[in-house]
């Protein structure tokens, strides 16, 4: 009966040792989340002690009174449910390594037993096996998990890029539709002026009639557009909000910055053969590209590895009618239907095909490249027409404005001359935008900042 009694003992304490880590509900509420995002604000102390511990961002005052690019993505790094989403898949990746390395478990077997008679004694069978991985096995799968964690981490912080791209963009999109109602409405004011001094000279016969109809529907279009771009103003706004992570009311009242947005580089400072080569350098999917290559490289040395069959080391140990029977057994699967030609032909293309996604990225990241920086350029000529345009203008201007003074000219002359300087510089508005768009561009290109200091590091703290 010992034998029995030892099973009875021998079976809780391999249950109860097997269960090391015990099973947490995390259970998730979407009103309490919808709350939450809700309820998110740039003046958290949370943000601020966040900004501090995973960047160095030490803000002179809290809650801040001005937001720039910089600041701006910080927020978004902490409050981006992409970002939240990429780390989660990181952290998976990251688990999978542990997952390769660990070794297998042994086996054990108790077979208890009787013979068919009465005075038969009792039959105790115990089994052990050991299983021995051969030909550097789990080198290779923590290789590839390996290359696979990396690539998840380069993933991350592809995902940060793209959140500042985002930023970045919307930010230009609102500090621009801000300046573009002060300029409508700057000419609506002159525009305003404009159909009573024409209708002055139809009276007295200088300007015909048609001419005040023409004003006046001008001044309606004008009217109108400045009601859109108002619109526009929240709709940025809103858009540069949703950038963030954070709801629009969040970012009311903020006063946002850019310094030196009117004065991007000149294309010159940007050589195209310089360019390709930081962006293939410097571009996270093509290195994100090179590591899973890696990772089926690795993937195709472990499926070459599983020819040679793994060793089980088995001891075992039997009692029977009194006596005592120790074995030791030494086993292994013999390759003789298969030499495990199928996974090693899927791991071969599997490799190829990842070498064949490497090209592809470098290629698509030097025409990226290559088409940004035309766009850039031409965006720049654009502006640059625009200053040279605003700055003509200008002096007509004051000329005119000389003229009035010195009576030699009439105030609809002179109105004339300021509504003219007035539509110049919302071109050079619009063609300042377009630039800054273009400049993302290039930026997006390369996946880092042209200007030195306007995007912060991808922070390795995680929020929360």
């Amino acid at each position: 009966m010992k034998p029995l009694v030892a099973l009875a003992l021998l079976g809780p304490v391999l249950i109860v040792g097997c269960a090391r880590y015990k099973y947490h509900a995390a259970p998730i509420s979407p009103p309490a989340l919808a709350a939450a995002l809700y309820h998110r604000s740039l003046d958290d102390p949370n943000l601020r002690s966040w900004m501090k511990q995973a960047s160095g961002f030490e803000p002179p005052s809290w809650p801040l009174e001005t937001w720039d690019l910089n600041s701006l993505t910080l927020a978004a790094y902490y409050f981006s449910p992409d970002l939240d989403i990429a780390r989660a898949n990181a952290a998976v990746a990251d688990a999978a390594v542990t997952t390769a390395g660990m070794k297998p478990n042994p086996t054990v077997g108790i077979g208890p037993g009787y013979e068919s008679p009465p005075d038969s004694q009792f039959i105790m069978g115990f089994n052990f096996d050991l299983p021995i991985e051969t030909a550097g096995k789990r080198g290779y799968r923590i290789a590839g998990a390996t290359h696979l964690s990396e690539a998840s981490r380069l993933q991350l912080a592809q995902t940060a890029w793209a959140v500042r791209s985002r930023v970045r963009a919307a930010l230009v999109d609102y500090l621009f539709a801000v300046r573009t109602v002060a300029a409508l409405r700057q000419q609506v004011t002159l525009e305003t002026r404009y159909p009573d001094l024409i209708e002055r000279q139809v009276q007295v016969g200088e300007i015909a009639q048609p001419e005040v109809t023409t004003a006046q529907i001008a001044l309606t279009q004008l009217r109108q557009a400045l009601v859109t771009a108002e619109g526009q103003v929240n709709t940025t706004h809103a858009a540069l909000a949703a950038a963030i992570g954070i709801p629009d009311s969040a970012l009311a009242g903020k006063e946002l910055l850019w310094p030196g947005i009117d004065e991007p580089p000149i294309p010159a400072s940007l050589p195209p053969q310089t360019m390709r080569e930081a962006a293939v350098a410097n571009r996270l999917d093509v290195q994100r590209a090179l590591e899973q290559y890696e990772a089926a490289q690795s993937n195709l040395q472990l499926q070459v590895a599983k020819q040679y069959p793994d060793i089980h080391l088995g001891p075992g140990y039997n009692y029977e009618e009194g006596a005592h029977f120790i074995s030791l057994n030494l086993s292994a699967v013999l390759p003789l239907r298969n030499h495990n030609e199928g996974p090693i032909a899927e791991a071969e293309a599997q490799r190829k095909a990842a070498g064949a996604q490497l090209l592809a990225t470098q290629s698509t990241v030097i025409s990226d490249s290559d088409r940004a920086l035309a766009q850039y350029a031409t965006a720049y000529a654009s502006l640059e027409e625009a200053r040279r345009s605003v700055s003509q203008l200008q002096e007509q201007q004051r000329v005119a404005e000389q003229l009035l003074h010195a009576g030699e000219t009439g105030q609809l002359s002179a109105i004339g001359a300021e509504l003219q300087t007035v539509i110049a510089e919302r071109a050079l508005l619009d063609a300042r935008l377009q630039a800054q768009l273009s400049l993302g561009l290039v930026e997006d290109a390369l996946e880092r900042p042209i200007a030195p200091g306007t995007a912060p590091a991808m922070p390795k703290k995680a929020p929360r």
